[in-house]
């Protein structure tokens, strides 16, 4: 667990910095656990609840970013950023963070999981 901190702060930055709502890039172009973890009972749940905390957080340091004036200001506010992403999603019941990660890669490798999950967040924001 303690080397996978670091690898989930560097995916995290890559998510503050490029907009994306699975704060994870894709490693591997290949199947990942996290399809089956979406089928176990509430996790697909506790994963939409840690993502849209997740988008807010982010959205919020965003802001932030865009108006940080040097390069020191940006690390500082990424730095910040993947602290509170991290938190947001330590704190979401039901999900640890390396599932939310690994959910967020398996729906960026499977189109059919990220529509799934598209659309259970339209769903959940009476968005249908």
């Amino acid at each position: 667990m303690f080397l996978k901190r670091p690898l989930t702060s560097a995916a995290l930055a890559t998510g503050i910095a490029f907009g994306a709502l699975a704060t994870a890039p894709v490693l591997a172009q290949t199947a990942t656990p996290g399809a089956e973890l979406v089928e176990q009972d509430g996790m697909l749940d506790a994963f939409i609840d840690a993502a849209m905390n997740v988008a807010e957080v982010r959205d919020g340091y965003l802001e932030q970013l865009q108006t940080a004036e040097t390069e020191a200001e940006q690390t500082e506010i990424i730095e910040m950023a993947n602290n509170a992403i991290l938190t947001t999603v330590e704190d979401t019941p039901g999900i640890t963070v390396d599932e939310y990660i690994a959910i967020g890669e398996a729906a960026a490798a499977d189109p059919e999981l990220n529509q799934m999950l598209n659309d259970r967040v339209a769903e959940t924001m009476g968005m249908e």
